[in-house]
């Protein structure tokens, strides 16, 4: 069998900067495992599975899966997916059902892409020592869960107090086995964005994600309603670093603008 598959950078348009996924276009529906071990091979953060249904010429299933395990969602697999559908099968929009059944959309607002992504409540968090010293945060401003997600929004004083998060990963892990991600936020004092973010995945194979969609699901409502702001401007700092372009449309949706840039295109032979 073979599979037209693709690496996109999503969340920039420079090559080799934001965060980059594996994008496979399917033409038959294929064994998770065999899913699983192709994103594997292909070692990125995260790789989505493209499938498109009879239900329309613009509406395709998507699977994402991590190099160990499959997750519900996926913001930057989401862009990169969409990246190829819009230019290389030359739709204006499409429609995506992901596994668990959540409906996302995209289409072209030049030069970004335009998504409709979820959005998602946090409540309280019971403080967990062991995590904070785990990450190297000390007197965190806010911290916060996403049930939806099992995510964990830390808010730090600020950006130098985000850039100095220096996990300890095996430490990380056994603290906690209730959180699948952690994202470090902080205010931004900078001309340009709202607010900044890292975010770390270690209970999924993920040390640090480059740029992260998802977490942007959680942090548009809660810097929302510390901002009293519906449209922000965010900046993932990670070594490689993105944009993400936010507008909050109702209570369950949140409106993401970026760009993306493919950087490989071939096939796999499986």
């Amino acid at each position: 069998m073979k599979i037209r598959t693709f690496i996109v950078d999503a969340f920039t348009n420079k090559p080799f900067q934001g965060n980059p996924a594996g994008v496979c276009l399917l033409d038959q529906a294929i064994d998770p495992m065999k899913m699983q071990s192709i994103a594997s091979e292909l070692n990125l953060s995260e790789t989505a599975f493209l499938l498109k249904t009879k239900a329309s010429s613009n509406h395709y299933n998507i699977r994402y899966f991590t190099p160990t395990v499959e997750v519900d969602f996926c913001g930057h697999a989401t862009l990169a997916s969409s990246k190829i559908v819009l230019d290389k099968l030359d739709l204006n929009k499409v429609d995506f059902t992901t596994h668990s059944g959540l409906r996302l959309e995209a289409s072209h607002e030049y030069p970004f892409i335009k998504m409709i992504f979820p959005l998602y409540d946090t409540t309280s968090y019971l403080p967990n020592q062991k995590l904070y010293e785990a990450f190297g945060i000390e007197n965190p401003v806010s911290t916060r869960f996403s049930e939806d997600l099992d995510m964990l929004i830390i808010e730090v004083v600020d950006k130098q107090a985000l850039q100095d998060v220096n996990p300890d990963f095996q430490k990380a892990i056994e603290s906690s086995k209730t959180i699948k991600e952690l994202v470090v936020t902080a205010k931004s004092e900078d001309e340009g964005y709202d607010f900044y973010s890292r975010c770390f995945c270690p209970w999924i194979g993920i040390n640090e994600d480059p740029v992260t969609g998802a977490s942007h699901s959680v942090l548009a409502k809660y810097w929302s309603e510390k901002l009293s702001k519906k449209d922000m401007s965010a900046f993932q700092l990670s070594k490689r670093g993105g944009f993400l372009n936010l507008s909050i449309k109702s209570e369950t949706e949140l409106e993401v603008r970026s760009c993306a840039k493919i950087v490989f295109e071939g096939t796999l032979d499986v």
